[in-house]
């Protein structure tokens, strides 16, 4: 019988199999890449809408940052607190130590024991349904005051002029203000390893603005990021997500886009961009980017568009991983493949080239061949990792699968 262990499958049997796999495989990868490129496009067209209005209104402003185990970048960023040009009557700062185990609140302490615009508040309970970081700061707002929240990484460096920019940017109607961070600083020594993480948290904020800017909510750092106290305690504050390990950035802008009528917008003024650095280790950065991204799942919920976009993004990039080998495998022409996967690279080189513009990075720009190909096994990687695997953050270890009660 053929096809038994003793009749191998005729050639021309496998032969067909082969080219329907292959044709699979190209219909999937020609129909979602399309998609993702069409997204890109949208993307870049966002970036070149105006978005300048402005108001001038000294409003009161809480600047609001959880901090666990950061006894070597807490003093730096209160450093640059201590500095800003908005009026210090109009600002406070409430740093929420999470239990940490170093320095961080001693030297928090003798930072700001002079300086009563300067406050320290040391966690020692946990609001039920709330994470860690969630519950830090969900516990550092019910001490604060400002009309406005602005909230920071403790491991960020921010400009003087930030929370005079940030808060510019919230006109009556605007709910909550995202803005720029970047990864390192132009003119800085960084290995390759860093170059391609700036680059690509880079491309990750221009998408976010171009979004924002027609419109379209659909991401957020906490490194720099803003919002009303108003628009915060509509929307329940963090209780709909909560149990999530992360997302006080991008989950909270999702509940804010969906359960109210704040208008939210980016902060292009470079006077607003505040810096971090990448992180020094393969180890750290596969952990750091499972983390964020174990929130991809959760966005059905709370923006089915956007799971739908991230869903296809990943299939692209698995498709592209595939389809050519694939084609050499089964003796298929790859020449179409190719031509597919150099519109992909074109459409994210668009991207990444005007949001270097907009961002003053173009030094980035020349790392941007290794990222195009590292980036599709890296999507691959984190897209798995972040829907089933772990992953450890300030020394706790968590699942990427939580349980989702919203």
């Amino acid at each position: 019988m053929a096809g038994s262990p003793g009749n191998p499958i005729p050639i021309p049997r496998l032969l067909n199999q082969n080219r329907t796999m292959f044709i699979i495989i190209s219909y999937i990868f020609y129909c979602c890449a399309g998609l993702y490129i069409t997204g890109l496009l949208i993307f870049l067209s966002g970036l070149y809408f105006p978005n300048r209005k402005r108001q001038s209104e000294h409003l009161k402003v809480s600047v609001v940052i959880a901090a666990r185990n950061e006894e070597t970048s807490i003093g730096h960023l209160l450093s640059d607190l201590k500095k800003q040009t908005y009026p210090q009557a109009c600002f406070e700062v409430i740093v929420a130590d999470d239990h940490s185990t170093d320095r961080t609140a001693e030297l928090v302490r003798d930072l700001v024991q002079s300086d009563p615009r300067f406050h320290l508040m040391r966690v020692n309970t946990t609001e039920k349904g709330l994470t860690a970081k969630k519950n830090a700061i969900h516990q550092a707002l019910q001490k604060s005051r400002g009309e406005i929240i602005l909230s920071v990484d403790a491991d960020c460096r921010v400009k003087s002029t930030w929370i005079e920019t940030m808060v510019s940017y919230f006109t009556p109607e605007t709910g909550m203000v995202v803005g720029f961070s970047q990864l390192g600083r132009r003119g800085e020594k960084r290995s390759i390893f860093e170059k391609i993480q700036a680059l690509d948290f880079l491309m990750l904020c221009a998408a976010a603005q171009g979004s924002l800017n027609l419109g379209i909510p659909l991401a957020a750092t906490g490194q720099n990021l803003g919002y009303r106290r108003k628009a915060f305690e509509e929307i329940g504050g963090f209780s709909k997500v909560g149990h999530r390990i992360s997302g006080d950035d991008v989950l909270l802008l999702q509940l804010i886009s969906r359960h109210s009528k704040w208008k939210i917008r980016f902060a292009p003024d470079k006077r607003g961009y505040n810096s971090s650095n990448p992180e020094q280790t393969l180890h750290r950065f596969l952990h750091q980017r499972t983390r964020w991204a174990s929130n991809g799942s959760y966005q059905a919920r709370l923006n089915p568009g956007f799971f739908l976009y991230v869903l296809n993004t990943y299939i692209t990039n698995l498709t592209s991983l595939t389809i050519l080998p694939v084609s050499l495998l089964t003796d298929q022409p790859v020449v179409l493949p190719a031509i597919g996967l150099t519109l992909k690279w074109v459409a994210e080189f668009l991207l990444a080239m005007r949001g270097a513009r907009v961002y003053h990075r173009t030094d980035l720009l020349a790392i941007f061949p290794l990222w195009a190909i590292l980036q599709i096994p890296y999507v691959v990687y984190i897209g798995a990792a972040g829907t089933l695997g772990q992953f450890t953050w300030k020394n706790r270890k968590h699942r990427a699968a939580g349980r989702q009660s919203v």
